[in-house]
């Protein structure tokens, strides 16, 4: 056989080859270039096709939270494309931040982390304290009231919030290991059936709504409720909500201005108007007047109290023995000083006979002018005047001081056979002495004295109850007692011997407390709810960042489900409340500056073109999306009223998403329901200021304050605000910061700040 080659045929199969394979190498380099083109449009695709719909879900979201009532719903339904719906809860949110003093900015870094410390910058001013109160922004987030270890009768009643949960409020009620829950309308007051008892350990109560929950002791006393709304600043308000037991209950109202009051419970009504008295020696500033209001209820079963009155006012309510200030009941109250705090220099008792109980918690001697006569206090002693109404007046100390108003009219010497003691029985909360609130570190007092006589007091029934107002806590006496607590454990008692001599001292060494004193067999309190006003000492000045750590616990590396308990059952905040005090207008302990940060889970579309993991998200109110390229974009900004004049109004809106909520690239419906919405401050501020967290945080921030680019002076002099006349609104002060100021030309901002709970449900609908 002979074989011969086709040389020419080899080339041509040779050439072949070649040429497909550089058409393939064409192609190739053509699908290299046009490929992420493609994968763009995809995304712009992507972009488009989800734009709309998160718009107008927060359009949706915006208008519940303005203007729904509880029970409105909206319903939507989301397509998406190719890419995933899904709800994030770990991702920061927003702060709002007031400032009650001029020339000073009150700012925050770090608050929504979920960890147990943060950070805040006020240089302006020496900070005495923080008190930290968590808002329970969500109806998920309950709220939880810890009684104390004593016998008494206890009633509870939803407050009342701009607009209340729609329908029925859940209360369960828990004591010794067993609980029992019970349903109660929005005008409804809860009581415990045959009463509270020690015996039976420490006992809780928890609700969806906030409640208003007060302990009666024994067969009179006196307390002063919280208003629904307290005005920061003073602790005043224009409204309260009060569960009234079967009695008789005296109501004493009085403000620095004349006043109107209507009030109604489930059986009677009525109004009134306030007269006025002179005031004696008047601080500098200060009204020489005082415009107050008496009147009586009598119940013949537990009602709820619902009192307005037309300005700013105080309430006091005496009932059963004490309704008659005739020096015969038991009833003690602590009496805030002018800035709302209970340890201070600027005090105007209530305008009730009674006396007076004046306390130094300092160890150096000091006095406390009254009628422009000097009265001497010895360290950690307390001295005890007559209060009439010829003796009306302010009282001011040299050092900071503690003014307890007490029913009983009798002096030294007197031989009425009634209410002989120092102190008839009371009970209260004991305000700590370096914050000067309902809780903090370090108390230091002359005990009560609910025995004997006036002329030779004893201590007699006296106790104090302990509870943690962190998550741990030890302290010590100087009657040799220490204690080392956890937030679930049960509250400390220490009972006094009736032979103590001397000061009562009570120290933390980590964490804060809240201590009630309770004082013979009667007297009444309010229950503060357990996640409010926790308070940790400051005492520094810094020009910089002041990092303190929160009281609650850290949860930033829990798993979602975990992170959803403990915002339910108070083991960490969700929403926060902050008050930073300190020394200003003559007071030590008044308040400086407020804010308010809030958590806002976020609905997020993920989705992919040339690069993976963009998005399109939702949160308060807000659109962005970070396509393309991973760029921040702000596409709908967070929702605000501005104006007239320096005005500003602003809801936020928190959705929550339903435990059984589902995502993915399904089709699904998803339905809003307006829970409650709730007013947390109304108030004249001098410098307020807008914060987000997360990465989308300086794009609001200047997407927020755009429009000052406009302005002639700020073109002129970037940067400084003080010579900033010709805009109003808000300013990113620097390119870099994640916040805002709105700027109101040197004038004080009249600003309103409201919460809205949403609750977020989605299903299947369908397939994209």
């Amino acid at each position: 056989m002979r074989r011969e080659h086709d040389e020419e045929a080899v080339s041509a199969a040779i050439a072949t080859v070649l040429l497909f394979a550089g058409v393939i190498s064409i192609i190739s380099g053509m699908m290299v270039t046009v490929m992420p083109v493609i994968a763009e449009l995809h995304g712009a695709v992507e972009r488009e096709n989800m734009v709309g719909q998160m718009e107008d879900l927060a359009s949706e979201t915006e208008r519940l939270s303005e203007s729904g009532t509880p029970g409105d719903t909206a319903q939507l339904t989301i397509r998406p494309h190719t890419g995933t719906l899904g709800w994030q809860l770990q991702e920061g949110g927003t702060w709002y931040s007031a400032t009650h003093q001029p020339d000073s900015s009150f700012r925050l870094e770090g608050v929504l982390d979920l960890d147990d410390s943060m950070r805040f910058r006020h240089p302006e001013h020496h900070i005495e304290s923080l008190c930290v109160t968590d808002l329970h922004a969500s109806a998920e987030s309950l709220n939880h009231y810890r009684l104390p270890i004593l016998d008494g009768e206890v009633t509870a009643t939803p407050t009342n919030a701009l607009t209340s949960l729609l329908g029925a409020n859940q209360l369960t009620f828990e004591q010794n290991n067993s609980t029992s829950s019970q349903t109660i309308t929005t005008d409804e007051v809860w009581t415990l059936n045959n009463g509270l008892s020690a015996t039976n350990g420490e006992a809780w109560i928890h609700s969806e709504m906030p409640l208003r929950v007060v302990l009666w002791r024994g067969t009179g006393g006196a307390f002063s409720p919280t208003p629904d709304q307290p005005l920061p600043g003073t602790d005043e308000g224009r409204s309260w909500t009060v569960p009234l037991i079967a009695n008789s209950h005296s109501i004493h109202l009085e403000s620095e201005s004349p006043f109107t009051l209507e009030w109604e419970t489930g059986s009677t009504s009525g109004s009134g108007s306030s007269s006025s008295a002179s005031v004696l020696q008047t601080p500098s500033g200060q009204s020489d007047t005082i415009h107050s209001w008496q009147g009586e209820i009598t119940t013949s079963q537990a009602q709820q109290l619902v009192l307005r009155t037309s300005t700013a006012a105080r309430m006091v309510i005496h009932w059963g023995d004490a309704t008659d200030l005739d020096g015969e009941g038991p009833g003690s109250l602590s009496w805030p000083d002018r800035s709302g705090s209970w340890t201070g220099i600027h005090f105007r008792p209530p305008a009730m006979e009674g006396s007076l109980l004046i306390h130094n918690p300092n160890s150096v001697p000091t006095t406390a002018k009254i009628g422009n006569l000097y009265h001497a206090i010895s360290g950690y002693s307390s001295i005890r005047i007559p209060w009439g109404e010829s003796d009306f007046s302010w009282i001011e100390g040299g050092e900071p001081i503690q003014v307890e108003w007490i029913l009983d009219t009798q002096t030294v010497g007197s031989t009425s056979t009634h209410a002989m003691g120092w102190r008839p029985g009371s009970l209260s909360i004991s305000p700590a002495a370096d914050t000067g609130r309902i809780s903090g570190t370090n108390w230091k007092f002359e005990l009560p004295k609910s025995g004997g006589t006036l002329e030779v007091p004893s201590v007699g029934s006296t106790s104090f109850i302990l509870q943690p107002a962190s998550p741990t806590t030890s302290w010590s006496t100087n009657i040799n007692q220490v204690g080392n607590s956890n937030h679930s454990s049960p509250a400390s008692v220490i009972a006094v011997p009736e032979n103590h001599i001397g000061a009562l001292s009570i120290e933390v060494n980590s964490g804060a407390l809240r201590i009630y004193a309770a004082s013979g067999d009667n007297g009444s309190t309010e229950i503060p709810e357990d996640g409010a006003e926790r308070c940790i000492s400051i005492g520094l000045r810094a020009s910089g960042w002041i990092e303190v750590d929160i009281p609650w616990i850290p949860v930033g590396h829990w798993k979602t489900n975990d992170i959803r308990n403990a915002w339910r059952d108070g083991t960490h905040f969700f929403g926060l409340q902050l008050s930073i005090r300190g020394a200003a207008d003559g007071d030590p302990h008044a308040t400086l500056g407020s804010a308010w940060a809030l958590h806002l889970p976020r609905f997020t579309y993920t989705f992919d073109s040339s690069v993976t993991n963009l998005q399109i998200l939702t949160r308060g109110g807000f659109v962005g999306t970070n396509h393309p390229e991973y760029q921040a974009d702000v596409l709908t900004p967070p929702p605000s009223r501005e104006g007239p004049g320096p005005r500003l109004a602003a809801t936020v809106p928190v959705a929550m998403p339903t435990m059984d909520s589902v995502g993915g690239s399904a089709q699904i419906e998803l339905t809003l329901t307006l829970d409650v919405r709730e007013q947390i401050a109304t108030l004249d501020a001098y410098q307020v200021r807008r914060g987000w967290d997360g990465p989308y945080a300086v794009a609001i921030a200047a997407e927020s304050s755009a429009e000052v680019e406009y302005s002639s002076d700020w073109l002129a002099f970037p940067g400084q605000l003080d010579m900033l006349d010709d805009y109003v609104g808000w300013v990113q002060t620097s390119p870099t910061m994640p916040e805002v100021v709105y700027h109101a030309g040197g004038q004080s901002v009249l600003f309103n700040l409201q919460v809205a709970s949403l609750t977020s449900q989605t299903d299947i609908g369908g397939t994209a």
